[in-house]
């Protein structure tokens, strides 16, 4: 149950950060370029997503200089293979283009969160109390 809930947390979070890049690539699209428009707006989304996913989704409150690598590291492998299965799909299977992404999606969201949650943000265990028995 806890799974699912996070689940439904880190597609909201993705929901949010495709409709807030989308803003600032609109409201930066007139004064600069598409290419800066949206590295700015996944620039800035990115670090969100990665500040709500620590916080809000996986609850570990790790510090984020330790998860930071690990956070782009399966954002930049999701990407591959969701321009892998752009590329099969298209080549191999000649699926129709309008529905690539839909299809691209179904296998980088789980992949993305499962990763998020047990290789970027794994549960912290509690340390165990430590007892002095010699300061009784």
């Amino acid at each position: 149950m806890k799974s699912v809930q996070q689940f439904i947390k880190f597609s909201t979070i993705g929901l949010l950060n495709t409709i807030l890049t989308y803003l600032i690539y609109l409201i930066l699209l007139t004064p600069t370029n598409p290419t800066i428009a949206m590295g700015v707006g996944y620039g800035i989304t990115s670090l969100l997503g990665l500040a709500l996913n620590n916080r809000w989704v996986f609850a570990t409150h790790a510090n984020l200089k330790s998860v930071v690598v690990k956070y782009y590291s399966t954002y930049l492998f999701t990407w591959l293979l969701s321009v892998g299965f752009a590329h099969v799909a298209d080549n191999w299977f000649s699926m129709n283009a309008q529905l690539i992404p839909l299809g691209s999606l179904l296998i980088t969201v789980p992949t993305n969160f499962f990763l998020s949650k047990f290789w970027v943000f794994p549960h912290q265990k509690p340390l165990k109390e430590v007892r002095h028995y010699g300061n009784q």
